[in-house]
């Protein structure tokens, strides 16, 4: 009797299809109890527990919203979006049970440069973080989730200074100027929210914790991208307009507010691809940035390989040793040109 072999490679998925399956089950089996201890935390990178997880799946933030609203809260900045039926962006996939649907996202930024954060990676703050908001489909609304582990979900972006706006978020940083005063709101053009960040699969930390809000208590799953997003300064500063409550200017840390340190949880960094001597951004900039004028952006290299960064400094030094060339005169030009028969292209 002839016996069917399986493919190297079908064995192969199928044993990383258990070992995510296994791993998404650890991840809720920490819920009960994780969920419930506070949040945010510092990132410390070395203590992360690496964790193969299948990718995520990103479904219609590509898609045009109907209507976009940004609202200064006196708080914080929230922005909501509404699309047609059926159309409401949602992530599955990773470590996640069933179908998450957005439902706002918000940022946080500091009185400078310096504490803006509310996480912190090493023991150290970054200029802005936003945080895009979800809840479990299967709850029906956010009211209902915030009250389960697991019900409310919280992607986690990391802004970091350049010396170019973005020009992705510009719009939304443009109407923060409508919106000084709290509980303010004002509409934007739609755009698509991907804009405003990136989808990512790979390479972000997961943990589990819970915020308060007066009595209320919301468990949550944190997943912080490790790749950092780009703002000018002139941008973060905008934010620093906007008026509370009692008409001083806003600043969503507190300076008594502290990030609790990992330990005694589970912190884990999910689909790892680069090295850890990184904190917290690959060396890249994401997919929708890679058209740039800087030089470290323009370089095709593989980050993944051990020879990185000698591949990098190579193709740098011929980049620059071409730019440096002299240009031709135009008495040279005219020799050639008399002394061939041959059709140039310049």
């Amino acid at each position: 009797m002839s016996q069917t072999s399986i493919p190297p490679e079908a064995d192969e998925q199928r044993s990383s299809s258990a070992i995510s399956l296994q791993n998404e089950a650890l991840v809720w089996s920490l819920a009960p109890t994780e969920a419930y201890q506070p949040a945010p935390i510092d990132i410390t990178v070395c203590r992360a527990v690496q964790l193969e997880l299948e990718p995520l799946r990103w479904n219609n933030y590509e898609l045009l919203p109907a209507s976009v609203k940004l609202t200064n809260t006196g708080q914080t900045v929230i922005l909501s979006a509404r699309w047609d039926s059926e159309q409401c962006p949602s992530l599955e996939g990773g470590p996640l049970e069933g179908r998450y649907l957005f439902s706002q996202l918000h940022f946080h930024w500091g009185l400078s440069a310096l504490d803006g954060s509310e996480h912190t990676i090493d023991g150290h703050r970054l200029p802005l973080e936003l945080h895009v908001i979800h809840f479990a489909e299967r709850f029906g609304d956010q009211d209902t989730a915030r009250a389960s582990p697991g019900g409310v979900l919280c992607l986690v972006y990391f802004f970091n200074l350049k010396s170019n706006p973005n020009r992705f978020v510009e719009p939304v940083v443009e109407a923060l100027e409508r919106i000084l005063l709290p509980e303010s709101y004002t509409k934007l053009e739609p755009f698509p929210l991907i804009d405003l960040f990136h989808a990512f699969t790979d390479e972000y930390f997961l943990y589990w914790g819970c915020t308060r809000n007066g009595p209320q208590v919301t468990p949550l799953l944190w997943l912080l991208s490790r790749t950092q997003e780009p703002l000018d300064f002139r941008q973060l500063k905008q934010f620093n307009r906007l008026l509370d409550r009692r008409m001083r200017p806003r600043c969503s840390l507190q300076p008594s507010d502290t990030a609790r340190p990992s330990k005694g949880r589970h912190l884990f960094h999910v689909n790892p691809r680069t090295p850890m001597s990184i904190s917290t951004l690959r060396v890249e900039p994401p997919e929708k940035f890679a058209q740039t004028r800087w030089l470290v952006d323009q370089q095709p290299i593989d980050w993944s390989s051990p020879d990185a960064c000698r591949q990098y400094v190579r193709l740098v030094r011929e980049e620059l040793a071409r730019k440096k060339q002299p240009p031709v005169e135009e008495d040279e030009v005219q020799c050639l040109e008399g002394g061939s028969n041959r059709s140039s292209e310049y």
